[in-house]
């Protein structure tokens, strides 16, 4: 009898790997879910350094931009001739051009929007969502596509910092019948050895989207604003404040340009007058 329960107690090889599988994928889920949400973290930062800088400084180099085009193009009105001062001008009045549009792609909604900074409670939230619904560990295509659209809420709520609205979503997944899974050892094996090739590939895919936003000057830009913030400096104020000195000594250039100009100008129109008026030119 003794034997027999011992027998009828022994896991046959299928569920001993079957339960190697399942260890595995939890660990998985685990790691993706921590890779998702620092990508998703990285996008959040990059996208309000990107509204940042368009509100401090943005708005400045367009200005700064505008007057040197109008400088340039003060200095070639009067010498149309003069072929660098004509191309110089154009340039100018292009990067003018570009550069007001840049900043003026933010909307007002974009100017008040608060910065990122996630709580630690809504990192957590985002975390044990990813380990249920990530759409790489969905068993078949009809329940990725379903995850995949979960999941894009979840990232806009993250974004969005709506930690209530990712509690809805989660509740949401946790009475749906698409969070109950399973059917016999052998298919459950099957899925699982899919689950994890396939969590494998987008932990792949992650890294490669990380590497890519690490190489953005935006991000290198976020890592200089980081330095400085840890030395008690702000660097994007610091950036601001030269762009002012700059646009005032670009007012004072345009200023003396317009006053060449004109002296210029009176000095045509005294030529002209002279050749016009003095009896030496008149013809005889």
């Amino acid at each position: 009898m003794t034997r027999l329960r011992f027998l009828l107690n022994q896991k046959t090889p299928e569920e001993i790997e079957l339960e190697k599988k399942r260890a595995e994928l939890s660990i998985l889920e685990e790691e993706l879910a921590i890779k998702e949400m620092d990508l998703t973290t990285l996008q959040a930062d990059l996208e309000d350094l990107r509204r940042r800088y368009l509100r401090i400084i943005g708005v400045k180099l367009a200005k700064l931009d505008d007057l040197e085009a109008q400088i340039a193009e003060i200095l070639s009105y009067y010498d149309p001739s003069n072929k660098n001062d004509r191309e110089k001008a154009e340039r100018s009045r292009n990067q003018a051009q570009e550069s007001a549009n840049t900043a003026g792609s933010i909307s007002e909604e974009e100017y008040e929007t608060e910065p990122f900074n996630p709580s630690e409670n809504l990192k957590q939230l985002y975390r044990e969502l990813a380990k249920k619904v990530h759409p790489d560990l969905a068993p078949d295509d009809s329940a990725r596509k379903k995850r995949h659209r979960l999941m894009q809420k979840v990232n806009q709520a993250y974004k969005d910092g709506n930690e209530a609205g990712m509690r809805i979503l989660l509740n949401e997944w946790l009475s749906s019948p698409d969070s109950v899974s399973g059917e016999g050892t052998g298919a459950e094996l099957i899925r699982l050895i899919r689950q994890i090739s396939t969590a494998r590939i987008r932990f792949q895919a992650i890294n490669q989207e990380m590497d890519n936003n690490k190489k953005l000057v935006l991000y290198k830009l976020k890592l200089m604003i980081d330095e400085a913030k840890d030395q008690d400096r702000d660097l994007l104020a610091e950036m601001a404040a030269a762009i002012e000195r700059q646009i005032g000594d670009a007012c004072l250039r345009r200023r003396d340009a317009s006053k060449r100009v004109d002296i210029i100008s009176d000095l045509f129109s005294y030529q002209n007058c002279q050749k016009k008026y003095h009896p030496a030119s008149r013809v005889r």
